[in-house]
């Protein structure tokens, strides 16, 4: 009896230990992994791979959805058996390939751009390479060098472009290339952030949502959660003001984007529905309302340069997104699909740009100029503004502005 009661404590302690070692342990981290542009099953396969290869991470293949809220509201918010812990994107647009006839060879640039995203936090993480290829070109030079980017969507296709020589030539690019992606890959993954990244924790995403100004998309994890989860409750009430002071700051944002815009009208409309809002601050609307009053006379310029250099920095990350979308809106009519804003600078993403710049190339630039100022204006130092066309693509247009600089400098890269 003694003997098998002996036995029974060793067993239960054993079974005690192995769940506290596998508790300490925890689950692997979930990864999801996707790609943008023409790269090759195979190579998408070995990025895979190679994320995978992480201590403690599951690589999870994935379809980027978009941006960073489209990006929250599924992997966070949505369907459960979709949540993951991180992302990491990797894109390789084919409006970054350029090529140039040479004499005895054909020269290839590329850009590619890695992103990495801890839903937790929200801290992101964004690496681009550039990499140049040449090839000896023999026989027909011209018909080779004619070929467009979409020659590296190939693989993906299976579909055969060009033939014999040529073919082979391009089929040699484009298999240093993606050695070059993956070699990229790698290095960066040596040493990056999402080797860091801990067990997704929805609340602490709606959280960072809220010190984004995101309010619209915190509601959606808050409801992914359970409105009556106690501690989504406790957080939301907490919250509350927060809540309805990224709400006013976003109408303040679209306000302040109006005036930088030039449309003092639409600026007047949007700063009385911010009047309305529960945390608005009354000394920012009576400054704006005394700009535009001034809009009739030579006072315009100065009142609203005021306003702007008085409000701009003090907005969160949202509103500022929120302004500068707005700024583009009314200059160009055309809304950005994403603004990505880093400490010194920002990128544009405008899918209508490259055609639209053809009778547009004025608005666009006065846009991206404006965007450039209020950037420096926002961090008191030099500023640089892109215009691309999709995620990682050739920069249409560039702009930089400082401080000491009497107007932002703006034109073709």
């Amino acid at each position: 009896m003694i003997k098998a009661v002996t036995i029974l404590i060793c067993a239960m302690t054993i079974m005690l230990l192995s769940g506290v070692s596998a508790s300490a342990a925890g689950r692997q981290i979930q990864i999801g992994v996707g790609v943008l542009g023409p790269i090759s099953p195979q190579t998408e396969t070995d990025i895979d791979r190679l994320v995978g290869a992480l201590p403690n991470v599951k690589a999870v293949p994935i379809v980027p959805p978009g941006d960073l809220d489209a990006v929250v509201k599924r992997f966070v918010a949505g369907d459960p058996a979709d949540k993951l812990d991180g992302i990491m994107v990797v894109s390789l647009p084919t409006d970054s390939f350029k090529t140039e006839r040479g004499d005895k060879e054909a020269k290839f640039t590329g850009a590619y751009e890695i992103w990495t995203v801890n839903l937790s936090t929200l801290d992101e993480d964004r690496h681009r390479f550039t990499f140049n290829e040449s090839e000896p070109v023999v026989g027909t030079a011209a018909a080779i060098l004619t070929i467009p980017a979409q020659l590296f969507a190939e693989r993906a296709t299976g579909k055969k472009l060009l033939s014999t020589n040529e073919y082979q030539a391009y089929e040699a690019v484009q298999a240093r290339v993606e050695a070059k992606l993956i070699a990229a890959t790698r290095i960066y993954l040596g040493n990056a952030s999402i080797r860091t990244i801990g067990e997704l924790n929805p609340l602490d995403t709606a959280h960072s949502l809220l010190d984004r100004g995101d309010s619209e998309t915190a509601l959606v994890v808050f409801k992914s959660i359970g409105m009556n989860n106690p501690d989504v409750q406790r957080l939301v009430s907490s919250a509350q003001q927060q809540l309805h002071r990224a709400d006013a700051n976003a109408l303040l944002g679209k306000t302040l984007g109006a005036i930088a815009g030039g449309n003092p009208r639409a600026a007047g409309t949007t700063l009385a529905l911010y009047e309305k809002a529960p945390s608005y601050e009354a000394a920012r609307a009576i400054s704006i309302r005394k700009a535009l009053a001034a809009t009739e006379d030579h006072r315009a310029d100065s009142a609203y340069d005021a306003v702007l250099r008085a409000d701009v920095p003090g907005l969160d990350r949202s509103s500022f997104i929120a302004m500068l979308k707005q700024v583009f809106t009314e200059e160009t009519g055309s809304l950005p699909s994403e603004i990505v804003v880093s400490s010194k600078g920002l990128t544009v993403e405008d899918k209508n740009a490259p055609d639209a710049m053809k009778t547009q190339l004025d608005s666009y630039a006065a846009a991206l100029s404006k965007s450039a100022w209020l950037m420096s204006v926002k961090c008191g130092c030099d500023a640089t503004a892109s215009l691309i066309s999709e995620p990682v693509g050739t920069a249409l247009l560039k702009a930089r502005a400082a401080p000491s600089l009497p107007r932002p400098q703006v034109g073709l890269p």
